[in-house]
């Protein structure tokens, strides 16, 4: 069974038992096949601490995937889901003021 967390940035709500939240970015630690989803995602900014993960954005044929020390910038508003490929940790900042 997957467990999905949503991560809203811009609104400040954050849903995630593992998740440590700071002042520009949330660190949640994934288990392998958790997902996370993220609301209005543009220019946001997903690093791949440990593991591996799997990004995909809806209505972007563009799927992305990342190892340890990898990161991705988001291009779009559109929803953004974060799949761990196995157990690891990843690091959300939202976009620069």
């Amino acid at each position: 069974m997957n467990t999905t967390h949503t991560l809203y940035f811009f609104g400040r709500l954050l849903r995630s038992a593992r998740a440590i939240q700071g002042p520009q970015a949330t660190t949640v630690r994934m288990k392998k096949n958790e997902l996370l989803s993220i609301a209005r995602p543009l220019g946001c900014r997903i690093d791949c601490i440990q593991g591996g993960v799997w990004i995909t954005q809806d209505s972007d044929e563009r799927d992305t995937l990342l190892s340890a020390g990898e990161h991705h910038v988001a291009d779009r508003r559109t929803r953004l889901i974060v799949q761990a490929l196995e157990a690891g940790v990843v690091r959300i900042a939202a976009r620069a003021a």
